[in-house]
């Protein structure tokens, strides 16, 4: 890959996959990279359409199905006594800590999209409100080419977001939907300190900026699963409360002069 500021060749691995982009440069694995999701090809204009663009209808139900799932194998992991499981159960509750993580940043994604693109009123705060979007321009000949223009950017730039980055993320939340996403203070810190772990997983293959490798006991790959539900359920309730409120909003109970 050549740089377009000095024009240097870097030599390059890329990790594309639904639970998001990760690059890394071969010769300075220590610079980390920050990459939009890759979209997936297709020959097919319809299959396209589904593999990028489409949104779960339900990605509470999704992510609870996940949970379960990952709670299964992490005490079958744990509590086997079948050799394979006793010599992999590192790398297994390894494997299920950044599963864990994908799948809530997979949720926040596919929640705020489903939320935001149905709305007119949470697109147009974050039309106005949002930093990035208030500063677009477009020509009156592209509106009236598309009409969806705004909607479409919209989608783009939801699209966009790296959704590892909890408080751009908290943020878009507030703007669009009016929500407070975290519960408490202390939660936040701790989910924040579990996206940096599984930053390491993926580009330090678990070993932290200074060599010091992460470990992942069950107990505490149980902890983290717990915090990351109990962070989704409190997102999920916000969410559905925001929406009421914008399909039934409060009549102004203010009396005319």
């Amino acid at each position: 890959m050549a740089c377009d500021q000095c024009g240097e060749f870097f030599n390059i691995n890329i990790q594309n996959s639904p639970a998001g982009c990760f690059i890394e440069i071969l010769d300075h694995p220590d610079v980390d990279v920050d990459a939009d999701e890759a979209p997936f090809g297709s020959g097919d204009s319809e299959e396209n359409e589904w593999l990028n663009n489409s949104i779960p209808q339900k990605p509470y139900e999704i992510y609870i199905s996940t949970y379960h799932h990952l709670g299964d194998v992490l005490a079958e992991c744990s509590g086997s006594e079948l050799g394979v499981f006793r010599r992999s159960a590192s790398i297994i509750q390894r494997m299920i800590f950044a599963e864990t993580v994908s799948s809530m940043e997979a949720y926040l994604g596919d929640t705020l999209q489903g939320a935001v693109l149905t709305e007119p009123k949470a697109m147009q705060r974050l039309a106005i409100k949002d930093k990035e979007l208030s500063a677009e321009k477009v020509p009156l000949s592209t509106i009236l080419a598309n009409p969806e223009v705004v909607s479409d950017r919209i989608r783009s730039y939801l699209k966009g977001l790296l959704y590892h980055n909890l408080p751009k993320i908290e943020a878009i939340f507030k703007i669009a939907l009016e929500v407070d996403i975290f519960p408490d203070e202390a939660l936040k810190i701790r989910l924040l300190e579990l996206v940096q772990i599984r930053h390491d997983v993926v580009h330090r293959n678990g070993k932290d900026k200074n060599g010091a490798e992460h470990s992942f006991p069950a107990e505490w790959v149980t902890q983290a699963m717990e915090d990351v539900r109990k962070f989704v359920e409190t997102v999920e309730a916000s969410v559905v409360r925001a929406r009421l409120a914008l399909l039934f909003p409060p009549k102004d109970k203010t009396q005319p002069d």
